[in-house]
């Protein structure tokens, strides 16, 4: 039995993995490392290789080439040990429908992790309690909304304490609030280097908020891996500050031009009441020029209202990546 050793510490390792499922299909070489206490988003469009990356790490496909790790070990060869502290959370699951929460976490705590009824009864609790089910744990799965399956999806992988969740589209299907929740378990559980966190997404804001680091994958490569600025930084050339604020003046609206860095301004009707939105366009520039936007802005005597970072950066690199196909490691 091969043994964890300082080389192989990462949580999960991919090394110039490949599935080559024959013809023109092929996903990789992959080659991904995963920490301790890493919130990781995966994304890529649809068909890109992140299903097949997640059924690597689990254990349920061999690669044709290269290695996938575990905690150290091989899925496959090792599956006990590769996976014994980590857990699965599928979007959503396709769950017996005359099950109840309660009973399907009973069952799954029972064969797995507490033989002892109080034990078992305690840890059920506490789950149920955490993702928000309390109001529906007797409730049959077959009446659950959407939302309420994928809450229990991740149930069912929160049940025995695991170390490494793999969730895939955690947050499709939850209300505002739900996400908000699910957003606060998951730092919650990857706090403090405690647990490891690899979930896939489509929802880039998400990602973008929780997420320590994220992974593009497009055709079966990883083209990058780093933190969302740093993704966002390797992508773009630019960033963008937002605005609102009472009508500017062509006089102040050259002054803003003639800050360094920035590099076009675009001015719309906020859709408010004597309010205008700015969207100003900074070219690569090593100082955060709000102050200076803001202090011409007041000065000017018009009314500033908010002043901010563009938002959905995280979301335009992405399109860009894919668009360029650009690569690289972070």
């Amino acid at each position: 039995m091969e043994a964890v050793t300082a080389e192989s510490s990462a949580v999960i390792e991919f090394n110039e993995a490949v599935k080559d499922y024959g013809g023109n299909r092929r996903i990789g070489p992959v080659n991904l490392k995963i920490g301790k206490g890493e919130i990781v988003g995966f994304l890529g469009p649809n068909g890109s290789g992140k299903t097949t990356c997640i059924r690597l790490i689990l254990g349920l496909i061999r690669s044709s080439s290269g290695t996938v790790k575990v905690n150290g070990f091989d899925p496959i060869a090792n599956h006990v040990e590769a996976l014994r502290h980590v857990a699965y959370s599928p979007e959503l699951p396709n769950i017996q429908t005359f099950l109840s929460p309660r009973e399907l976490l009973n069952l799954i705590s029972h064969e797995l992790y507490f033989p002892d009824n109080a034990d078992r009864r305690s840890e059920i609790d506490q789950v149920i309690e955490l993702v928000g089910l309390h109001d529906y744990a007797e409730t049959k799965v077959g009446k659950l909304s959407k939302g309420m399956i994928q809450r229990l999806s991740v149930a069912q992988a929160l049940v025995g304490s695991p170390k490494t969740l793999i969730l895939d589209e955690p947050m499709i299907g939850l209300d505002p609030a739900g996400v908000a929740h699910f957003r606060d378990v998951f730092r919650d559980f990857a706090s403090h280097g405690k647990g490891t966190v690899f979930m896939s997404s489509h929802i880039m804001s998400e990602v973008e908020s929780l997420c320590t680091s994220v992974a593009m994958i497009h055709h079966g490569k990883i083209l990058f891996k780093g933190s969302a600025d740093e993704v966002v930084g390797k992508v773009l050339d630019y960033s963008l500050v937002e605005l609102e604020t009472t009508p500017l003046s062509p006089q102040t609206i050259q002054q803003l031009k003639e800050i360094p860095g920035i590099t076009q301004i675009n001015i719309a009707d906020s859709g408010k009441k004597d309010t205008t939105a700015i969207e100003i366009t900074v070219g690569e520039h090593d100082q955060d020029i709000r102050p200076l936007i803001a202090d011409i802005v007041v000065k000017s005597g018009a009314k500033l209202y908010t002043i901010k970072q563009g938002e959905n950066m995280l979301e335009r690199a992405y399109i860009e990546a894919l668009k360029e196909k650009k690569g690289g490691q972070l």
